[in-house]
C-alpha cells in the first residue's frame, strides 16, 4: 500500500516541474515605448503626445509629436511665486518636462527631452537679462549652455521679448523675431539669471500678484516585466525534533545603536496644481495649442 502511495506522489511531482505543465497567466505589455531608465515618466501624457527614441549618447529620450517650426517654453506664459517665476504651459505634457530634466536639439530628432532624477524645478530654462529685454532658452543636457540669442545659428532656442511683455499670456506673441547685440557695459550688463520681479514690476502696468500652486503626486503605470519562466517549486520536508528546547536565564543583550534604516530608491514626480485664476489663461489657448501645435499619435516628422 505504502509503494502505491509514494509511486503516485512521484508522478504528481514529475508533472508539477515538467515544462509546459505549469498553467499561469503571463502579463502582456500595452505595446507602448517607455524610459526603462526612468520608469516614473511613463505617463499617458508623454506616451499619446510624442514617442521615445535612443540618441547617440543621450540613451532613452523623448520626442514630442508636433509641428516642425515648434520649440519648447513657448505656448505659455509666465508667473510669480513669491520667489521664482514658474511656467504655466498650455501643452498637455509641459507638467512633466518643462519642470524636471533638460532638452537638446539634432537635425534628425529635432528637439527631444532628456529625462533627469532632479527634483521638481519652476523652470528647466537658462536665464539672458540685458537692457530692456529678457530672453529664455530650454535648459541644455550636461550643464551645456546656448549660443548668445543675436549669434546667427540654425538653432533658435531663444525666446526674447521685451520687459514690459514678459508676463503676458500666450508670451510667444510678443517674441522679437531679431535681436540685436548688446555693449556689455556697466550701463547696460548682461545677467544670466532669473529677471528680478521689482525690475519687471517697473515696466508693466498691473501689480505682479504672487501666485501659489500645490503639487499632487502622480502615480505611474509601469508595464510588467514579461517572463516565459515558470516559477521553481520546492518541497522541503519538515524535520522533527523530539528533544525540548534548552531554557536558559541568559538576558539578551539590548543594542544601544539604531537600526539601520534603508534610503527609499523610489522618486514619484509630482504634477503642479493650476490655480483658477491661471487655469482659465490656459483653458483658452490650449485648444488652439491642440489643434495648431500637437499632433496627437502620430509621429513627429523629421527634419533632415
Amino acid at each position: 500500500m505504502k509503494a502505491k502511495i509514494f509511486t503516485l506522489l512521484f508522478f504528481v511531482l514529475t508533472a508539477w516541474f515538467i515544462p509546459g505543465c505549469y498553467v499561469s497567466s503571463v502579463s502582456q505589455d500595452n505595446g507602448q515605448s517607455y524610459n526603462s531608465d526612468y520608469p516614473e515618466y511613463n505617463v499617458d501624457d508623454l506616451n499619446q503626445y510624442g514617442q521615445w527614441e535612443d540618441v547617440n549618447s543621450y540613451g532613452r529620450v523623448w520626442s514630442p509629436s508636433v509641428v516642425n517650426d515648434w520649440q519648447p517654453f513657448t505656448n505659455g506664459h509666465w508667473t510669480w511665486d513669491g520667489n521664482d517665476w514658474v511656467w504655466v504651459s498650455y501643452e498637455p505634457f509641459g507638467w512633466i518636462v518643462y519642470h524636471y530634466g533638460s532638452w537638446d536639439y539634432s537635425p534628425d530628432y529635432g528637439w527631444f527631452w532628456i529625462p533627469g532624477s532632479e527634483e521638481w524645478t519652476p523652470a528647466c530654462v537658462q536665464w539672458i537679462d540685458y537692457g530692456d529685454y529678457v530672453g529664455w532658452a530650454p535648459r541644455r543636457s550636461h550643464n551645456g549652455n546656448w549660443a548668445e540669442p543675436w549669434n546667427d545659428n540654425n538653432v533658435h532656442p531663444w525666446t526674447v521679448v521685451k520687459m514690459g511683455d514678459f508676463n503676458r499670456e500666450n508670451v510667444m506673441s510678443y517674441r522679437m523675431p531679431n535681436v540685436a547685440r548688446v555693449d556689455n557695459s556697466n550701463q547696460n550688463p548682461i545677467q544670466r539669471r532669473q529677471p528680478d520681479v521689482k525690475t519687471i514690476q517697473r515696466y508693466v502696468k498691473e501689480p505682479i500678484g504672487v501666485v501659489k500652486f500645490e503639487k499632487e503626486p502622480v502615480v505611474t503605470q509601469i508595464p510588467p516585466v514579461r517572463t516565459n519562466n515558470a516559477p521553481e517549486r520546492t518541497v522541503t520536508t519538515p524535520v522533527r525534533n523530539d528533544n525540548p528546547p534548552e531554557r536558559t536565564n541568559i538576558t539578551p543583550e539590548r543594542p544601544n545603536t539604531p537600526p539601520v534604516t534603508k534610503p527609499q530608491s523610489n522618486r514619484h514626480i509630482v504634477r503642479m496644481q493650476v490655480p483658477p485664476a491661471e487655469k482659465q489663461k490656459v483653458d483658452r489657448y490650449s485648444p488652439k495649442v491642440q489643434k495648431d501645435v500637437l499632433v496627437k499619435k502620430n509621429p513627429r516628422t523629421q527634419q533632415k
